[in-house]
């Protein structure tokens, strides 16, 4: 635990856990809002073959015997349909403010004292469906760390990348880039992973030469192929590889965002992680004349609960 979550506080008021499809992750935060403690482990949803309130008194279970931390906030794919109970999906456009009065109560756990964050969903004008889970949470947090309250996107980075727009304290759009799992696939299963070194090594040259080379016409599908065409050709080497096929896919991704879906390429992003991803993003954020700044995961998620746990005590 590091010196940025202690906290001399001794009346636990919160448990947050960020319980993905393949992670669980848990935060002790004290009625400040820090956190003092926290488990990550690969307990996911998945893994948990339905046995969630046996996970959950494995691992959070001496806070909870403490009796100090009375109020346990479940965000992330543990409300989806492969979850412990289902949270509907909240309508964008709603208030970063008033979200926590769509949490749901879980009665069988803590005694009552158990809530469930839903996720959020968005239609767009040309009727495309877009949702997220566990993100929302992030967002909240996130837009609550900042000096001043001021629209802007929020990008998540991952296997699958959530952009999310905020405008007068409201989350207004959803929109999901597959990227990360594209590039697994591509450097795994595809004719390019005979041009990609299997390790992945960091090569800042040829990510920014991906991202030059994603701003030229032809399209993503036919500037893939230069992957393998620049190796052959001996312009570039495999391990460089890697480094060029992350920019070109997050080079398309940034361009269509900041160009179709809001028309600008000045709107300030805030990037939530803490990763060499995260750092990839706001380079290419950068390059692209985007003002950004990151925000580590583990703090926008105990933002996000202490955010919410307001409307939850007005609900017991």
């Amino acid at each position: 635990m590091s010196d940025l979550n202690k906290s001399s506080s001794t009346e636990h008021r919160l448990i947050a856990v960020d319980w993905g499809t393949t992670n669980f992750r848990s935060y002790l935060i004290d009625e400040y809002g820090v956190c003092i403690d926290s488990i990550s482990n690969d307990d996911g949803v998945i893994k948990s073959s339905g046995h969630f309130e046996l996970i959950l008194q494995r691992h959070i279970g001496q806070w909870l015997n403490s009796k100090q931390a009375t109020t346990v906030v479940l965000s992330g794919m543990i409300g989806s349909q492969i979850g412990w109970f289902e949270a509907p999906y909240v309508d964008c456009p709603v208030s970063v403010n008033d979200f926590g009065k769509h949490v749901i109560q879980i009665k069988s756990f803590n005694q009552g004292n158990c809530w469930l964050v839903p996720g959020a969903k968005y239609t767009s004008d040309s009727d495309v469906l877009d949702v997220m889970r566990g993100e929302e949470l992030q967002v909240i947090g996130a837009y609550q760390l900042q000096e001043t309250n001021s629209d802007g996107l929020f990008c998540c980075p991952g296997t699958h990348n959530k952009w999310v727009s905020v405008k007068n304290g409201q989350m207004k759009t959803i929109s999901t880039s597959m990227t990360g799992e594209a590039f697994s696939l591509l450097k795994q299963h595809s004719i390019l992973s005979h041009s990609l070194e299997d390790e992945f090594v960091w090569h800042e040259k040829a990510f920014i030469s991906g991202l030059k080379y994603s701003q030229r016409s032809g399209g993503l599908l036919n500037h893939l192929f230069s992957v393998r065409t620049k190796f052959i050709s001996g312009q570039q080497s495999k391990e460089e590889g890697s480094s060029y096929l992350s920019g070109l896919l997050i080079g398309h991704e940034i361009h269509s965002i900041i160009t179709s879906q809001h028309k600008s390429s000045v709107i300030p992003t805030t990037i939530i992680g803490s990763s060499q991803l995260c750092q990839s993003y706001s380079q290419a954020l950068t390059y692209f004349g985007v003002a950004n700044y990151c925000v580590p995961a583990q703090l926008s998620t105990v933002a996000g609960v202490y955010n919410l746990f307001t409307m939850i005590k007005e609900k017991k």
